[in-house]
């Protein structure tokens, strides 16, 4: 439709409709209903034929949409819900969890909730007050609420959709009506994740009234409690193309680990990304690794398959459109159905918990073919895996410094169950394919979670293990870029002093400058016993008590085992610092999760 925009029919100039063309051209669909919804509401406002009331009245009641998120696609999605009853002309509320008093639950009546999970079946940080509310005796009854859930979890691990499982159980027991099925979104949750809102919109226009028949935005679409940021102008569907500067390795060659600094850039993308913002990369299988799956299938990579609407060769269906790196239990158990592979479901079916998490941890596709007798067609194999997702990494720069660049730190995912060494699909693409010159599709994920301090002066420590240390670089480029100089303190751990100290250059430089005051750094591998990060928060008790006391924000970065150890030194270390009972100091740090002076970023 922009395309057929022109001087004589538009009130633009060129140079405009060049402008508009590029800029538009880049949004999803759930960011043009946002943007229209907006301008529309904007525009109404600004007109005083509008009588504010009716249009109140005419927008009938609103639905409270809340989310609990950790990464961000649950905010995405709820954000893209209310866009839409806003395009609308429906009523609505947009509310965090995070925002949300819980015992305002009993007021509502009608609401949909937006549930990610996170871990290990856990609620993202932001509802977990929430949760624990709802949980607790102090939690009332809700006959009155109508409710619809929307779960987003990964099936790669074990507790799928949990939180919102829970969420919908609990709310039930406490009397909650749902009006419809709870809808558990795997990683390619946009497809369900869209028909569950033509439902819920559906519904709020023939349970609360209110909205255009013909879905035209209308005045009283301002009666949305909505603040958003500006649109991405690249997303998880529509990435930008972005071309390889660099890629350099950081660990040493002695190293166990493979670490590399990436460097892309953005030129010409309008991206803008913040320290602690994520970037999403799509990444394409290895060819090598599709040809030799196919060989020993005995499957011509010619053979075409259906995918959707259309057909393309079985190679090109795995190379780029399908998970062959990460196994869940559902392809095994598809694979070993479809397959006749007896000996493979047997086997799978004997371990425990324990055993089916490192089958599917250190196992590929490859591996199972090359391990069991599958015995599968094209179709067939396409139809059992699961379709291929992005991969996020945390940014290691900062505009401030870097300009139209981004920066991450990549490991090499390495597997080796049955004697071949197997990498994973994105750190693979990213290390030792792509090459400098070479495009990778990017997007990006901010994380407004895990920002900078909004005070200048505030003491940041920040504690990570492994490329966990990537945001922390981006950190302080911003404050060498703003000039501010607050009093720092990085926690590292890696396995040795001598291999894999990353970034270690920078980060001396930035001791020897005054911008970074301190770093502890825990080498597990450089003595007989083995010593982490959180033993240096466990020796450095009263230090780290004393920063908390002059409102120090602490950030953790890495392995959420990591994260969950370095939360229980840090209760731990209150308890040795302030001589609290254990109950005394878990409160202390849930009031810093509060407080949002304990911001995590965890995988």
């Amino acid at each position: 439709m922009l395309n057929a925009l022109r001087t004589d029919n538009s009130p633009f100039n060129e140079q405009q409709i060049a402008a508009l063309q590029s800029s538009l051209a880049a949004l999803s669909p759930g960011q043009s209903l946002w943007l229209s919804g907006y301008l529309a509401g904007q525009l109404a406002g600004a007109s005083a034929d509008i009588a504010p009331a009716a249009a109140a009245a005419a927008a009938g009641a609103p639905l409270t949409i809340l989310y609990g998120s950790e990464t961000g696609n649950g905010e995405a999605v709820a954000e893209a819900l209310a866009a839409r009853f806003e395009a609308a002309g429906q009523a609505a509320e947009l509310k965090s969890l995070d925002g949300f008093r819980p015992a305002a639950l009993k007021k509502l009546e009608h609401a949909v909730f937006v549930m990610s999970t996170h871990g290990e079946g856990d609620p993202p940080e932001e509802a977990l007050d929430f949760f624990e509310f709802l949980d607790s005796d102090r939690a009332p009854k809700l006959d009155k609420l109508s409710y619809r859930v929307l779960s987003l979890g990964d099936s790669s691990y074990e507790k799928f959709c949990e939180a919102g499982r829970r969420l919908d159980e609990r709310l039930q027991a406490l009397g909650a009506k749902p009006w419809g099925p709870r809808v558990d979104c795997d990683v390619d949750y946009d497809a369900p994740s869209e028909a569950w809102g033509d439902e819920v919109l559906e519904h709020a226009r023939e349970t609360l009234g209110g909205g255009d028949a013909a879905g035209q935005p209308q005045a009283h679409a301002a009666h949305l409690s909505l603040v958003q940021a500006e649109p991405a102008p690249w997303t998880r569907l529509q990435p930008f193309s972005s071309e390889v500067l660099r890629v350099q390795k950081i660990t040493a060659n002695a190293s166990e680990k493979d670490v590399h600094h990436i460097e892309l850039s953005l030129e010409d993308s309008g991206i803008r990304y913040e320290p602690g913002d994520a970037l999403g990369v799509w990444a394409p299988n290895d060819p090598e690794v599709v040809a030799e799956i196919l060989d020993g299938l005995d499957i011509d990579p010619a053979t075409t398959v259906r995918e959707g609407d259309r057909e393309l060769a079985v190679s090109e269906a795995l190379a780029e459109h399908h998970e062959i790196t990460l196994l869940t239990a559902a392809t095994i158990e598809g694979l070993a159905s479809a397959g006749a592979a007896e000996e493979l479901a047997s086997e799978y079916e004997a371990l425990d918990d324990a055993g089916r998490r490192a089958f599917l941890e250190r196992r590929q596709l490859a591996d199972l073919v090359a391990a069991y007798p599958l015995k599968l067609d094209a179709q067939t194999l396409v139809d059992q895996l699961r379709p291929l997702a992005s991969r996020s990494y945390s940014i290691a720069s900062s505009q401030g410094l870097v300009d139209e660049e981004v920066h991450l730190t990549v490991a090499t995912l390495a597997s080796d169950a049955i004697g071949t060494e197997r990498r994973g699909v994105a750190s693979q693409f990213l290390n030792h394919r792509v090459g400098e010159g070479g495009q990778v599709r990017v997007f990006l994920e901010p994380n407004r979670r895990f920002r900078l301090p909004e005070n200048p002066d505030t003491p940041i420590i920040m504690i990570g293990a492994g490329t966990g240390v990537a945001p922390y670089r981006a950190f302080l480029q911003e404050l060498e870029a703003r000039g501010t100089n607050p009093d720092t303190w990085l926690i590292f751990g890696n396995p040795h002093l001598r291999t894999d100290f990353l970034y270690q250059r920078e980060f001396l430089q930035w001791r020897a400058d005054g911008l970074l005051n301190r770093i502890d750094a825990a080498w597990s591998r450089d003595q007989e016993e083995k010593r982490y990060v959180q033993h240096i928060v466990a020796e450095q008790a009263e230090r780290l008590d004393e920063w908390l006391a002059r409102g120090a924000h602490v950030y953790l970065c890495g392995a959420l085992a990591m994260g969950e150890s370095v939360t229980s030194a840090i209760a731990d270390a209150l308890v040795n610092a302030r001589g609290l009972d254990a109950e005394a100091a878990a409160a202390a740090v849930a009031n810093l999760r509060r407080e949002k002076r304990l911001l995590k970023d965890l995988y």
